[in-house]
Order: C-alpha cells, then structure tokens, then sequence
C-alpha cells in the first residue's frame, strides 16, 4: 500500500500536491510513500505557527513533561508496526528498528522528567546585600533538519528535549523517510501538547534549504553529511542563529595483540557492517598491531563471508539493503576507487549486480592512509585493515583524519585503555566495544570535522535548547 503524506503546520494536516515518491529498497517496483516538496510558503507559514506555540507550550512543565511521557509510551506500543514501516521504508532490518523505536520512547520518557528538572541556581555576589541567580530559559523556535539513517531516534533525540526545554519546532525529516516521520508526527499531534508545537514540513533539498536561510527560527539542529552541514552552518552563522550540526565520521578501531581476538572480531563486524554501514559511528578503519593482524583477518573474512544479505524483514537478515539506488551508486563508486588504486577484497559479494539496492559486505586488505576508505565517509557496509606497529602507531592512524566522531580500541592493557580514552581525539571514545552504539541519556557528539556545536543527548542538551540568563538583587 502506498502512503500518500501531508506536512503538519499549526495542528492540522497540510495537504500539497506530490513530487517525491519513497521506493521500498529491498523490492524498487513498491511505492512506499508519495511526498510533498514543501517550499518557502510552508516554511514561513510552519516557523510563524511555531512562534505562536511558545506562549502556550510555556504555560506549565507538567503538561510537557505528561506528553512527553505519553508519546513515549505509545511509540512503545507501535513498537512492531513502526518497526515493519522503518524496514520497508528504509531498508533497515526489523531488530535493528524495533529496537530503534523502543530508543525513541526511552529519549521522550527521558525528556519527559527532563522538563521537571529545569533548575538553576542562587549564590551570594561579591557584593553585601546582592544575590545572584542563574536560570534557563527556552531558546525559541527550533529548526530540526534529520536524515533516513536513524528515523525515528535522531528525530527524538531533536524534538524532545526541544519541548522539555519550553522550545517549538520545525521540523524537516529526509525525503527518503517521511512515512516514518509522519507516524511519529501523529503521535505527538495527539500528545496533547499546544498546536503547532510541533510542525513538520516534507520535501528534499527545496524544503531544507528554505528552512535554514528563510524561516524565522533562533536556533538549528541538523544531522547528515559534512557538506550539507557546513552550508547549514555557514547560513545560519549569516543569519546569527544558534546552529548545531552532527556530520559524520571515519571512525578507526584499534585491535591490539593483547586483546581477545574473538570479541575485536566480534565488535569490528558489528561497526563495520550491522546496519548495512549507514550509521556515522561505524567502523570504517580497522587497525590491528602487525602481530596478530592475519590471523584477525582471517577470522573476520570468514564472519562477513557469513552474514546474511536479504529483506529486513526477514528476522534472519543481518544486513539488508541501501536506503535508495542513489546511495548504492555512491558505495559501488567507492569500491571501484579502491579497487582501482590495487587494493585487495579479502571478502566482496556479487550483489551489486542486483536490480534493488542490495551490496555485499566489502573488506579490504592493506588500506593505506591516502584511499579514500580511510579520509571519507563511504557510508556503507564497506570496511579496510590498517596494518600498524605498536599502540602508539595504532593512536597516531586513528587520529589522522579530519574527522572525530568515535574511535574504539580492544585491549587488555588497563594502561593503554586510560591512555586511549584521554588522547584519541574523539567525542567518543570506545574500550573492548563496538564504535557503533550510545546511551539515550549520555552525551552524543564528535571533535573536528564531525560535529559544531553542543552536544545532543542526555543532560547536555540543555546547552544547545536553552539561554542562561543571569540576575542580580539587591535587597534594599
């Protein structure tokens, strides 16, 4: 069945006619959805219902934070369905977005209690008979802009402390996962929360731009690729609104010779390959001490030979499809770069000659620090060995990239272990686990090239929705 969207501005549908459509990217023949392409009318007329909802939202923390909660109990709910409409969507398999959707009901729920716990402080000035008091106030009309990779977390992750904090939202999902976007929309529509809290706008590349350089926003929150991100942040910088962008990585996995073998082969396969490598903390440079590095390919050869390419919603896939024949394209370019500069597959697959958007796990042999596999994010299930002497060659490999996002090291050095989470120059950093997986209620984040801005997620995220405001009192 084919899902024909609407956007959502000022507590109503908003119907207009379709120029997108969604394919199912396991079986290209199915329209999954047929999508708007909102322009700067919707835009302006989405951020002005926005700006009208901040009285209203501001009203009482306990009406936020029991929508908040409701909205995370009825996403738990739709767990299965969701999970169904995430695989046939985007091609992520249905553990993989089952569990994406109970991450979503577990960040509002999270948000939900955040709302109550909005405190500030009252110190003594240096001044007898002054007080000061430090508060958090809403920043005002958020901006979201979020991709198809993680439909349902990465919106939440934006959306809900933006309300727990007293903000409203504009809220632009990718193309490619509307219908998605559009069933997490309805639930929060019938949360209870004032109209035009909440406001999604659909469409591609015409709809993100007019949301950055024209809606009346105070602060953007954008997730997706390092170009997009840097004229996203460019814009906003001209415009002087707050702006925060997550923007991927090339993220290194450090196997030293003192590490358990079985379980650094057991992690490098989980960050490289789980989620057909469409996750900006997976694994893509794999860097293993010299001494143990054949006998840790062999063994990982053997396990990618082993996964289980197919439709992710068969409970048996371990890896399904790319998100569209656009982003297949892209990875196979990848791949011929590298075998075109004489690098070698120790495991490549035959499934790129499908009519759908399926590729096989890729592993390369021998990456050297210029392929392209080591300085860009190829974003899919495409991973290389880097051959290194010693934990100080390994540190110095990891951290020669521009980019920052996470960095993992298997050891059974407690000393190389302290040493790896103060030195790599990283915004998370990993010991004896996969670079892909983070808490709900941590801080989500990277240094360099990866991120600008504060962190997402958990308790920092006030930093990004909220202004500090500072007051002095006199007492006479």
């Amino acid at each position: 069945m084919t899902l024909d969207l609407s956007c959502h501005i000022g507590g109503a549908s908003r119907p207009l006619p379709f120029a997108l459509e969604q394919r199912n990217p396991a079986a290209l023949d199915e329209v999954v959805s047929r999508i708007p392409d909102a322009g700067p009318a919707e835009i302006a007329e989405a951020s002005a219902a926005a700006r009208a909802a901040l009285g209203p939202l501001g009203s009482g923390i306990e009406k936020r934070a029991d929508a908040l909660d409701q909205i995370g109990a009825r996403l738990a709910d739709a767990r299965s369905d969701l999970g169904r409409l995430i695989a046939r969507e985007t091609g992520k398999t249905v553990s993989d977005a089952e569990g994406e959707v109970m991450r979503a009901a577990r960040i509002f729920r999270f948000f939900g209690g955040e709302a109550l716990r909005i405190v500030g402080e009252r110190f003594a000035s240096v001044r007898p008979g002054v007080s000061v008091e430090v508060s958090y106030s809403p920043l005002g009309v958020i901006g979201a802009v979020t991709p198809w990779n993680f439909p349902i977390a990465i919106p939440a992750w934006k959306i809900a402390p933006a309300l727990a904090y007293g903000n409203t939202v504009v809220w632009k999902p990718s193309e490619h996962s509307s219908a998605v976007a559009s069933h997490l929309m309805d639930i929060i529509a019938a949360s209870g929360l004032p109209a035009g809290s909440v406001n999604m706008v659909l469409g591609g590349r015409r709809a993100g731009e007019a949301l950055t350089s024209e809606a009346d926003l105070d602060g953007l929150s954008f997730t997706g690729s390092e170009a997009t991100g840097n004229a996203v942040a460019l814009t906003c910088a001209r415009r002087r609104i707050r702006v925060q962008a997550e923007m991927g990585g090339v993220n290194g996995l450090i196997v030293l010779a003192d590490a358990s073998l079985e379980a650094a082969v057991e992690g490098a396969l989980n960050g490289a390959f789980f989620a057909a490598g469409q996750r900006c903390t997976a694994t893509s440079r794999i860097i293993v001490e010299r001494g143990v590095a054949r006998a840790f390919a062999e063994k990982l050869a053997e396990r990618v030979a082993a996964l289980r390419v197919g439709d992710p919603q068969d409970p048996a896939t371990q890896v399904g499809p790319l998100v569209s024949m656009r982003q297949k394209d892209a990875v196979q370019a990848a791949v011929a770069t590298m075998m075109g500069a004489g690098r070698t597959a120790l495991q490549a697959g035959r499934r790129d000659a499908a009519p759908d958007c399926f590729v096989d796990p890729v592993l390369f042999d021998d990456l050297a620090a210029d392929d392209l596999l080591a300085r860009e994010e190829v974003f899919g299930p495409v991973a290389g060995l880097m051959i290194v002497d010693g934990y100080e060659d390994a540190l110095e490999t990891l951290n020669a990239v521009r980019f920052g996002l996470c960095g993992g090291l298997y050891t059974g050095s407690l000393k190389h272990a302290e040493h790896f989470k103060q030195h790599a120059r990283v915004g998370m950093a990993m010991v004896n686990l996969p670079t892909a997986g983070v808490d709900y209620h941590a801080p989500f984040g990277g240094t360099k090239a990866s991120s600008l801005g504060s962190r997402e997620q958990g308790r920092a995220a006030r930093e990004f929705f909220t202004v500090t405001r500072t007051a002095y009192q006199s007492a006479g």
